[in-house]
């Protein structure tokens, strides 16, 4: 019987003669209340001794109701009712005189569920299925006997299931064997590698030459202890053949009293409903074995028949071989139970028998092998598919690995590995693992890790999931970014902080971006006595959300531009950004890599990298509004060739000069761009230029032009064109820093303005140093001199200000006791 119920937060609630069952829960999608489901088609089952009404929360259809085999059916169709990690509460009520009991395959979800009340009849409890989707079963026993079995459907709160989940177990399961059949193609060179799932006939039979002992071996552990099932069938029989009763009899007995005779003070049944119990050998399982035994010796004589009609002289051994093996599986499949048992492909690859039962654990692993090329091992295989948090951590990195694939060339990997002469996939939560790339275009290494392990820092080890590493031409360090998996997403409900203070639209969780910066601030790194560098250049949290185009408004996306800590949406169905996010990461020069770092006020720690004697990016001054207008519009810069003298070249960058006398407060250092080639032209071949003349210049042609954070605040130069370089030209408050010759120059000017804002660059003679109030500070000889009144007040060593940058300052500066 099948009744709506409507009107309560009540999903489920089964009623019998000997029980009640209700599970209570939110009626509305956990994560987005308003949102509709995109699949409609939830199943529920209900098996049960005796008769039941059920009534179910929203829209359903009875896909069958019967009784059958002694049983009570029924199969729903519905809309999702049951999500990961939600709370759902269980409520069984007997009826007067059962006792109830609860059981589940997980133990956190048994446990919770105890008895209450004064007579602690009541069963009642929360469950929470965690990360866990896909079917789950409970089991109500009543009076110690299996009596109910309800059957669930648990659903992703934060990905499609029938869309995004099946994408994410195709692709990991995809890549890996992709992964597997390339360490093939470089490592064993005698096998025919096929593209395809299945593993060529040569391959087939050279890996089953090394392991038929094993697979055997397995076999036979199978037929000494196999797997069994405890089946109960009911039958009604006269009275002298009944062996066994159970609750069953009791109720048919109720229900046909004529078969009950009072003999004096004595009651005797002339006959019931008896029960028998057996042992079956008929499992799911053992159907799956047959059927793989069946299989190998099939594809045996298949390649026995192809060797043959090679039409060449046949090696007699390999045919014996063959027969040998052939004869061996079918014998076994012809022993014992085995011959009863029919041969069926089943889903039972998961099943904890294949996972854990002596014998079956073997040969389920040879026979993929056998399939495949590989033997599965790792927890990327051994944990249950449906631990969605886990699984999405894998595809994560899986993913990454398969984009840059595509594009860039494979060097070595350590996912599959050879041991014990077998392949062995090794991608497994809390063990480093990375592949290698090279990009073709320039040489340049590519490296993705998995779990990479950072130990050797001052505080607390951390660890990351996914850690991109780019080694980039003219750049002594590595660039390094973090792709963090986080399967969770904020949806951004009204009313909450999230809403009010972050975005209107659904990210990532303000916790996780919080450990974006931490991973950036607490990864550092260390080289003999040098200070502390930071490594890590950016960090991005990856969390499962599907529209890219209204996240590109999220605050936590265009953090990446400010700071280059954000958050990116990554699913099967959503993709673009993190492919777009790799590329440019990749095809960065290592300037524009320095560029996205966010660097700290105590700069120093950075210097080191600094290359000073380089001075690739040219500052040229615009002699009108109209060359402002004409450089930015065609993308290029245009200078006179006198100003350019050869030792100036390679120019990587230019920046345009506004001078305060022709840009009044537009004045300033605000435009640069990346120089994508130069070429020497006359004046008259500028056809934007209205002026004519056989005046040799140089036209920088520019990638695109961007503005700095902050202008730079120009000194009147003239006309005159100067070399820099990037870092001076985003660090730089004022024109004059732009001249800065070494890293202690900088340094010590990095103290000067931390203490006063009254420091200048000494542009009247051409020693450099800096003015401070009517103190001169001087680099010569490599000492640093405090002059005061034209007359020297303090030295110390450059090298000693290296050392110890901020006792030294306040020492120097005491001399003159200058704030």
């Amino acid at each position: 019987m099948d009744l709506r119920h409507t009107g309560s937060d009540e999903l489920v609630y089964i009623q019998t003669q000997s029980l009640t069952l209700t599970i209570k829960g939110p009626v509305s999608h956990p994560m987005f209340p308003d949102a509709e489901f995109r699949e409609r088609e939830s199943r529920l089952s209900v098996a049960c001794d005796e008769d039941f009404d059920i009534m179910l929360s929203g829209d359903h259809v009875t896909v069958f109701s019967q009784y059958s085999g002694n049983t009570y059916k029924g199969e729903y169709s519905n809309v999702p009712l049951f999500f990961e990690q939600q709370r759902y509460e269980l409520i069984i009520e007997p009826a007067e005189g059962h006792t109830v009991s609860f059981w589940h395959e997980n133990y956190n979800i048994r446990n919770k569920i105890t008895p209450v009340g004064r007579n602690k009849t009541i069963l009642t409890g929360e469950m929470n299925f965690g990360s866990e989707i896909g079917m789950t079963d409970l089991f109500v026993k009543v009076d110690g006997y299996d009596y109910l079995k309800l059957t669930l459907e648990v659903f992703p709160s934060k990905i499609s299931y029938k869309e995004d989940y099946k994408e994410i177990v195709s692709d990991v399961t995809a890549e890996v064997y992709n992964l597997v059949f390339d360490f093939l193609k470089k490592t064993y060179s005698s096998f025919d590698i096929s593209s395809y799932r299945q593993s060529s006939p040569v391959e087939f039979f050279a890996i089953i030459r090394k392991i038929y002992k094993e697979f055997i071996a397995a076999a036979d552990m199978i037929l000494k202890n196999p797997h069994h099932q405890l089946q109960k069938e009911h039958e009604v029989l006269l009275w002298h053949k009944i062996r066994q009763t159970d609750q069953r009899t009791q109720r048919w007995l109720e229900k046909h009293p004529e078969q009950i005779i009072r003999n004096g003070d004595r009651f005797l049944i002339n006959k019931a409903e008896g029960v028998r119990k057996y042992v079956t050998y008929d499992t799911k399982e053992n159907r799956l074995t047959k059927f793989m035994l069946i299989r190998t010796a099939s594809r045996l004589e298949r390649f026995k028949n192809q060797y043959l009609r090679l039409g060449r002289e046949t090696d007699a051994e390999v045919i014996n071989a063959i027969d040998r093996m052939i004869s061996g599986i079918q014998r076994r499949c012809n022993t014992g139970f085995m011959r009863e048992v029919s041969a069926v492909a089943s889903d039972s690859g998961m099943s904890l028998v294949f996972s854990m039962a002596p014998g079956y654990r073997e040969l389920y692993r040879c026979y993929l092998l056998l399939q495949h090329g590989l033997t599965i091992t790792g927890s990327i295989f051994n944990i249950s598919i449906k631990n969605l948090a886990v699984l999405y951590e894998y595809w994560c990195f899986i993913k990454l690995n398969s984009m840059m694939k595509e594009k860039y060339r494979l060097i070595s990997q350590d996912i599959i590995r050879v041991r014990g002469g077998g392949l062995f996939v090794q991608l497994e939560k809390g063990i480093r693992s990375e592949v290698k790339y090279m990009n073709p275009e320039n040489g340049e290494s590519i490296t993705l890790s998995y779990n990479p392990k950072e130990t050797n820092v001052p505080t607390v080890s951390q660890r990351p999931d996914n850690v991109l590493s780019l080694k980039k031409k003219g750049a002594d360090i590595e660039y390094e970014y973090v792709f963090d998996a986080k399967y969770r997403v904020n949806p951004a409900l009204p009313n909450t902080d999230y809403y009010n203070n972050i975005s209107h639209s659904p990210g990532p969780q303000t916790d996780d971006i919080n450990t974006m910066h931490r991973y950036r601030d607490a990864i550092v790194y260390r080289s003999g006595a040098s200070p502390y560098e930071r490594i890590m250049f950016g960090a991005y949290v990856l969390f499962p959300y599907r529209n890219e185009e209204e996240y590109k408004e999220h605050r936590f996306y265009k953090s990446i531009e400010q700071v280059n800590i954000g958050g990116l949406p990554f699913l099967p169905s959503a993709t673009k950004l993190v492919s777009d996010m790799l590329d440019e990461l990749i095809s960065d020069s290592p300037e524009a890599a320095f560029e996205r770092a966010t660097l700290p006020r105590g700069i120093e720690k950075k210097l080191a990298r600094v290359d000073w004697k380089k001075r690739d990016v040219l500052v040229g001054a615009l002699r009108d509004r109209q060359s402002l207008d004409i450089c930015l519009k065609n993308r290029f810069y245009f200078v006179p060739a006198s100003r350019i003298r050869e030792e100036n070249f390679p120019i990587h960058y230019v920046a345009m000069y506004q001078t305060k006398a022709i840009f009044g407060g537009d004045s300033g250092i605000r435009y640069y761009g990346e120089v994508k080639s130069i070429r020497p032209i006359k004046q008259s071949e500028i056809p934007e230029i209205t002026e004519k003349t056989d005046e040799r210049y140089y036209l920088l042609s520019v990638k695109e032009w961007k503005q700095l954070d902050r202008p730079i605040e120009v000194k009147e130069r003239g006309s005159v064109s100067f070399f820099t370089n990037m870092f001076l030209l985003r660090h730089s408050a004022q024109v004059p820093e732009l001249m800065i010759k070494t890293e202690e120059e900088y340094r010590f000017l990095t103290e000067l303005k931390r203490r006063t804002d009254a420091a200048v660059i000494n542009e009247e003679d051409s020693s450099g140093g800096f003015s401070v109030g009517t103190s001169k500070v001087a680099f010569e000889d490599g000492q640093i001199m405090l002059i005061k009144d034209g007359k020297i007040v303090g030295r110390v060593e450059v090298s000693e200000f290296s050392r110890t940058p901020n006792a030294v300052f306040r020492r120097l500066f005491s001399y003159a006791k200058v704030e």
